[in-house]
């Protein structure tokens, strides 16, 4: 594993700087919203269950051992004064691995790729279709509206299960700009007017509709602009995020019916790279070989989703231009920014852009590396 080539300050860096124990209310949020996760999977493993009669047994004992430990977390986090998010995830992945359920979300990301590759088609002809000077921004709409299909925080879970998270009726749902941070005037003028990017390394998030009628398109378009998009996809599963083992041949299938998108790749436009991470966030300390010699010849990095650029990495500052894009699900996170839910980030720090004003509705900023979002 190897720390990014592109952070600024590699020997400082720091995954977050969202401290939980910092405020009781949030702490207690996080601590429950870890310990309920056998409750909200219960639905979800009774298929496994049913097909292997050792499945109850072994996810008794996990219940059991996975809630101690979730206890020992708020034990410490009460001790010591502090909690990251990204501890309880390595927690919770590796319990899961221990006791046999490695990708427990398979089948829930298998049903939603389907889903969402059957619109394929029909979402990118519309873009297609759409004026040049009106395709990004609706690309944009996409991509905020594909990352609703998030199984990692309470009100998206609650849609998901009540059926609510249709891609199209959430794009005519999608927030309207200003954004809570609106940076997508000055990305648009880079992407449409000649001055964009050679290759961008572009780390996804969720498996679906984020990744099939959001990302894709998305990538598709900076391909058909002359960047090389590389789509960085977790090494192991994490909750509904996509691997790099479900990118690849989810990736033929869309090309199967899609000659732009099949000839992108035959040429090298848009490729993919194992990321190395095994989480809902991202651990830029923590990428793979092949994914850190990407970034050395990527001049754009995106973060693509609340993990992975809004609750890590936030306040990093990199040797390229970063683009954060993700919409804000989660109470604590739209608490912890000011924000309101399903607030929208579109956050473009150039390199060479000074910093700029602390986030507020439809306002651009830059945090300096040093300072933190306001806590909750």
């Amino acid at each position: 594993m190897a720390v990014l080539c592109r952070l600024a300050d590699p020997a400082h860096y720091t995954v977050s700087t969202w401290n939980l124990a910092d405020d009781p209310d949030t702490l207690r949020y996080w601590l429950e919203l870890f310990a309920s996760f056998p409750e909200r999977f219960d639905a979800l493993l009774a298929r496994d269950v049913s097909a292997d009669p050792d499945a109850a047994r072994r996810w008794g004992a996990f219940v059991d051992a996975y809630r101690a430990g979730v206890a020992g977390f708020a034990a410490g986090a009460s001790r010591d004064g502090r909690l990251y998010t990204i501890e309880l995830c390595r927690f919770r992945q590796k319990m899961l691995h221990a006791y046999g359920f490695a990708d427990p979300y398979h089948a829930v990301k298998a049903h939603e790729n389907n889903v969402a590759a059957d619109l394929y088609p029909a979402v990118v002809a519309r873009i297609d279709a759409a004026p040049a000077g009106q395709r990004w921004e609706l690309l944009f709409s996409a991509v905020l509206a594909g990352n609703m299909f998030d199984l990692g925080c309470p009100e998206t879970i609650a849609m998901y299960h009540d059926g609510q998270l249709d891609f199209l009726s959430t794009c005519r749902a999608a927030p309207q700009r200003p954004w809570f941070v609106d940076d997508a005037d000055a990305l648009i003028e880079r992407l449409a007017g000649g001055r964009a990017w050679r290759r961008t390394l572009f780390f996804v998030d969720n498996a679906g509709a984020d990744i099939v009628l959001g990302v894709v398109p998305l990538a598709r378009e900076m391909a058909r602009a002359g960047i090389r998009v590389t789509l960085a996809a977790n090494s192991a599963p994490a909750l509904n995020d996509i691997t790099i083992g479900e990118l690849n041949p989810l990736l033929d299938r869309l090309s199967a019916c899609d000659p732009v998108l099949r000839q992108q790749r035959s040429e090298g436009l848009l490729d993919t790279v194992d990321s190395g991470g095994d989480t809902p966030l991202i651990d830029l300390s923590r990428v793979s070989d092949a994914c850190n010699a990407v970034a050395a010849d990527s001049d754009l990095i995106i973060l693509e989703g609340m993990g992975r650029g809004v609750e890590s990495n936030w306040t990093e500052r990199f040797t390229c231009d970063v683009w954060r894009f993700a919409l804000l699900k989660d109470r604590t996170v739209v608490r912890w920014l000011g924000a309101r839910p399903f607030d929208a980030v579109c956050r473009f720090d150039p390199i060479d852009t000074p910093a700029r004003t602390a986030p507020g509705r439809g306002t651009a900023f830059q945090v300096d590396g040093t300072a933190s979002p306001p806590q909750a």
